[in-house]
């Protein structure tokens, strides 16, 4: 009688459990972390650059890491930029990692703020890595 009992609570307080939390059907799993590559970061520029405008692209150039932070560079324009026109602005863009992400920052936001009289100088408030602050902050 009392293993019956014990039988039923175990099975109920197990349906209890199964319904709360992950779903048990197979699929693909998110997670992980992404890498400081050419490939992964290059994609996000891109992504951020057609979000922009969609005749917009991004040549990359030079891709510098530090901290979970990302400096690209290279040369901004149109997508069909005639061939005897000007074909793009140097341009840097500056991403953080967030997980499987890197996550488009805006300059204004995460240099910090600029004391004229040393331009070229890290601000104290910036939360861009101390590596990457010239090529993300003080270049175009």
């Amino acid at each position: 009688m009392y293993s019956g009992l014990w039988r039923m609570a175990l099975l109920v307080g197990l349906a209890g459990i199964q319904g709360c939390g992950e779903t048990p059907e197979p699929g693909p799993r998110v997670g992980g972390m992404t890498e400081c590559s050419e490939a992964a970061v290059g994609k996000a520029a891109t992504a951020w650059v057609k979000s922009q405008s969609e005749t917009n692209a991004f040549d990359l150039d030079h891709l510098d890491c530090a901290e979970g932070w990302a400096v690209v560079s290279g040369s901004l324009g149109p997508e069909k930029a005639p061939a005897d026109g000007p074909q793009g602005a140097p341009t840097s863009l500056i991403f953080q990692q967030e997980g499987q992400f890197w996550i488009p920052k805006e300059k204004a936001k995460v240099c910090g703020t600029l004391d004229p009289a040393v331009p070229l100088e890290r601000p104290g408030d910036a939360e861009v890595p101390a590596a990457l602050w010239l090529p993300g902050c003080a270049a175009g």
